[in-house]
C-alpha cells in the first residue's frame, strides 16, 4: 500500500510539473473533488484507468402498475420454459412493453420507484485496463 508521499514522488518523475510540492497538492485536490463527487452520489469513470460509484439500496416493489404487471405475469406464466426467444419473437410481448412504456400510472410507479434508493455508505471501485489483457493471439499458418 502506498501513502500520498510514494504516490507524489512517482507521479512528479512522470510528470513536467517538477516540484513535488505541487505535485502533492494536485492530487489531493483531485482527491478531495473525488471524494466530494462520490459523497454527492455521482459516478466518476476515468476511461482505462478506473470507475467509482457510491452504491445504493435496491428498489423495492413492482415498476409496473397493477394492470399491467397482472398482463406481464400472465404472459410469462403462458410461456414458461420457452426461453428469451418466446420473448423477442412475440408481437404481443413487444406491444405489452410498448403500452407499459406509454402507460402513465407506470410511469409514475418507476419514478416513485426511483425516489426510495438511497446512497449507502460503500464505494465500487473497478480498475480498467488498456487493451485486452488475458487473451493472447495465435496467427493461424
Amino acid at each position: 500500500m502506498q501513502g500520498i508521499q510514494k504516490i507524489t514522488q512517482e507521479v512528479n518523475k512522470k510528470s513536467k510539473i517538477g516540484s513535488e510540492e505541487t505535485t502533492k497538492k494536485v492530487i489531493v485536490a483531485f482527491l478531495e473533488v473525488f471524494k466530494q463527487k462520490i459523497i454527492q452520489g455521482e459516478s466518476i469513470n476515468f476511461k482505462g484507468y478506473f470507475g467509482a460509484k457510491r452504491l445504493t439500496t435496491k428498489p423495492k416493489g413492482s415498476k409496473h402498475c397493477n394492470k399491467h404487471e397482472k398482463t406481464i405475469a400472465d404472459y410469462k406464466r403462458a410461456n414458461k420454459g420457452k426461453g428469451i426467444a418466446a420473448y423477442a419473437g412475440s408481437a404481443e410481448f413487444r406491444n405489452l412493453v410498448q403500452e407499459t412504456r406509454k402507460c402513465k400510472d407506470c410511469q409514475k410507479k418507476k419514478q416513485d420507484l426511483m425516489k426510495s434508493v438511497k446512497p449507502i455508505n460503500r464505494v465500487s471501485f473497478k480498475p480498467r485496463f488498456f487493451g485486452k489483457a488475458n487473451k493472447t493471439t495465435k496467427k493461424k499458418k
